[in-house]
């Protein structure tokens, strides 16, 4: 199959949906299929085309740059004039404008992965999602199928576009077991604590770190990645006498943060909004122990995996957070569970493509 998938956003660019669609696009070409991404430029340096991993990525220029509202009219272009040479195009992120890029280029067959939240994460975003849910509407009713990765956020999303019901569909995100699996930990003198992602304040790092001043002398916490939160964090953690406590390790690759994940005794996260993580997922394929916000994407981890995280009020106060941190430090890791592996997805998502295309 020659298969297109729209995203704003692709490798080197890290986040979660740029992990998902760079997972199953170079999985899909290694078993032969015929993949281009269709993103935006995000850094000058990079090549307007390159081959990554067996996948031709395809970067277009954007006016207006911008991590979160970037419009490029580029892709448009591209799908309108290429649109007949695809059998079918995959768009991704309903918190970007590239599916919208997709749909009103005509392209078809459409499938829909919107990783919805249902809002924006600062005034400003949620503002601008209130007139463009008309928008999401016309993406929603083009798609083909649209490919949701946790109940949660199917839920969420028919709660909105109801009409959309028929063709939903659930494939969970998944994790690189073996990858994980053959992760050599680093030494450390006393259990650590993991924690981050994309530093933005709808992750509430805020409260792991209050939480910190509360815990035992040796506990330390290790927060992997970077974003505009990190000078605040970073400020926070001496403001509460944790800074010795509290490394920021930035953006790391994914051999050593998979290390990281080896290392790790517990992982928090007290997210207000997410879709379905895969950090989780990775971590409890790592061993590790998991206190997270009670938001409906992570109950839908709990229930799948029999209950083998623990849930605290997202609104937690750091007491509360700190007992919690402690009391997973005394657990037993959980019993190895079933966790979806990306090539499951992919096999999952192919399948979704066999059938549009027959």
């Amino acid at each position: 199959m020659r298969i297109a998938m729209v995203s704003a956003h692709y490798a080197p660019f890290t986040g979660g949906v740029e992990s998902h669609v760079e997972e199953i696009a170079k999985r899909l070409a290694a078993q032969g299929e015929t993949v281009e991404v269709l993103t935006h430029h995000d850094d000058p340096g990079l090549p307007n085309t390159e081959l990554r991993e067996g996948v031709l990525v395809r970067r277009h220029k954007v006016p207006v740059p911008s991590k979160h509202f970037g419009v490029s009219p580029a892709v448009w272009a591209t799908l309108r004039r290429e649109r007949h040479r695809y059998d079918v195009v995959h768009a991704h992120g309903y918190h970007s404008a590239a599916p919208l890029a997709a749909t009103m280029a005509g392209a078809s067959p459409l499938v829909f992965t919107p990783h919805y939240h249902g809002t924006g994460h600062s005034p400003l975003r949620k503002a601008i999602h209130v007139p463009y849910r008309a928008a999401g509407a016309a993406i929603a009713a083009r798609s083909k199928r649209i490919i949701c990765v946790s109940r949660a956020e199917a839920d969420l999303f028919l709660n909105h576009f109801p009409s959309a019901t028929p063709r939903v569909t659930v494939i969970p995100n998944g994790a690189d077991l073996r990858r994980i699996e053959a992760a050599e930990p680093f030494r450390q003198a006393g259990p650590v604590v993991i924690t981050g992602g994309r530093l933005q304040s709808y992750k509430q790092i805020d409260r792991i770190v209050e939480a910190m001043a509360l815990t035992a002398p040796d506990l330390r916490l290790v927060v992997t990645g970077d974003g505009p939160e990190r000078s605040a964090l970073e400020a926070l953690a001496a403001e509460r006498a944790v800074r010795e406590k509290v490394d920021f390790i930035g953006r790391v690759d994914t051999d050593v943060l998979y290390r990281w994940y080896a290392t790790a005794d517990v992982f928090c996260s007290m997210s207000s909004n997410e879709a379905m993580p895969v950090t989780i997922l990775e971590l409890l394929a790592a061993g590790a122990r998991v206190v997270a916000s009670d938001i409906p994407a992570h109950r839908d981890i709990r229930d799948r995996t029999a209950g083998a995280i623990t849930l605290v009020p997202l609104d937690a106060d750091p007491g509360v957070l700190a007992a919690a941190l402690g009391r997973a430090l005394e657990q037993s890791p959980e019993a190895a569970q079933h966790i979806p592996t990306w090539d499951e997805v992919t096999t999952q998502t192919l399948d979704v493509y066999r059938g549009l295309a027959r």
